[in-house]
């Protein structure tokens, strides 16, 4: 009598292992990277398409919106994922500005070499800073990050043997020469007419969405969630609580700062009130909290709404900060997840409705005899 063997199956893919260890390529909404780039593909297509029929005006005010986009999603990092009510914005946006006037208008340096200036300069002062502004929490953090930014557009005028003061400066030479903007060099490419500007910086965008989409759900990303979730909670499990919010503040500020060398170059003049607490640290944050912290299209939402609604009401630009201020009161009392968060809860509660209706509705009545038959229309039972 032969004694039976128990075989072992033959080892199979473990398909939930290869599709758990490739899902950071998806997002917590299911699109993959593919879709996603398609997306990103349509909206630059739809744009560069605009921006061949726009007038100057309306190419004015779509790439005053990219800009500002591009710096609250660079916010977002910090404000959304991160949990930090960072206010240092304006500095490093007024640094990355500066250094890019500077180097094309003053030092003759190709646009190029001005960006990889402001992007080291930030990523060393964000990175010394770092050691410095996390030692504190909360309102106080807040405070210095203000304090940082309000240093920056006092140093704008103080320093005015380099930065022209409240004359400003230009990407043309020096004011008494007059001239014409410089282009914007970046060796592959050189933006001179306003249609490039706004293409450059809707792509720039684009790419920027679509690289922190991956980001986010890769372990640094990961770790700055779980840090805004619970700072003893993320240390406890071993993230470097520190490490991570300095991390997200470097990469934050060096964007910030490459986006100044962007608008330094497109609006080709600057002057210290373009850099005050008010346009520069407190519209960018508003902009986060108003489309909505944490999200993707929250603060590209809170650019248009902020950056946007000034342009098309002209008249009430003396009065900008005030509206800033009653949307922000309204968005945090009404919306505290913004309007995306708004959009999200009215989702849900369709959703959960439907649902309810559904489940009121009648279920047919089953036959208590598994024998029974029903008769059609028109026919009697045996």
């Amino acid at each position: 009598m032969s004694t039976p063997t128990l075989e072992r199956p033959a080892a199979q893919p473990d398909a939930t292992a290869a599709s758990g260890r490739w899902s950071w390529l998806r997002t917590e909404q299911g699109l993959t990277l593919p879709i996603r780039l398609l997306i990103a593909a349509v909206v630059v297509g739809i744009g560069w398409t605009i921006s061949g029929n726009a007038t100057s005006s309306d190419l004015f005010m779509l790439t005053t919106i990219v800009v500002w986009a591009l710096v609250a999603t660079s916010l977002n990092i910090m404000v959304g994922f991160v949990g930090q009510l960072n206010l240092a914005t304006g500095f490093f946006f007024a640094l990355g500005a500066y250094i890019g006037v500077l180097g094309t208008g003053k030092w003759e340096w190709p646009g190029w070499l001005s960006m990889l200036a402001a992007i080291a300069l930030s990523a060393a002062l964000a990175a010394i800073l770092g050691l410095v502004i996390f030692r504190t929490k909360a309102l106080y953090f807040a405070l210095i990050t203000s304090g940082i930014s309000l240093v920056a557009y006092e140093l704008s005028f103080a320093w005015s043997d380099l930065t022209g003061g409240a004359a400003g400066i230009s990407t043309a030479g020096p004011l008494s020469e007059g001239g014409i903007a410089r282009p914007f060099d970046l060796g592959i490419v050189s933006l001179e007419e306003p249609e490039a500007y706004f293409r450059f910086g809707l792509v720039a965008l684009c790419v920027l969405v679509v690289a922190l989409t991956v980001v986010v759900r890769r372990r640094e990303g990961a770790s700055w969630r779980a840090v805004r979730e619970d700072d003893a909670l993320a240390a406890s499990i071993g993230i470097n609580v520190a490490r991570r919010k300095r991390v997200a503040f470097i990469v934050c500020s060096t964007l910030t700062g490459a986006i100044g060398v962007f608008y330094g170059h497109w609006a080709g003049f600057i002057t210290p009130e373009a850099f005050t607490f008010g346009d520069a640290a407190f519209a960018p944050l508003a902009m986060v909290v108003i489309g909505g912290a944490g999200t993707f299209a929250g603060p590209i939402l809170g650019a248009v709404i902020v950056a946007g609604f000034p342009e098309l009401f002209r008249d009430l630009r003396d009065y900008s900060h005030l509206l800033y201020g009653g949307i922000l009161l309204l968005a945090m009392m009404l919306a505290p997840g913004g309007l995306v968060g708004l959009a999200k809860d009215g989702v849900r509660r369709l959703a959960r409705r439907r649902g309810q209706e559904g489940s009121s509705t009648p279920a047919p009545e089953e036959p208590t005899d598994p024998g029974a038959r029903r008769a059609p229309a028109g026919e009697d039972l045996p």
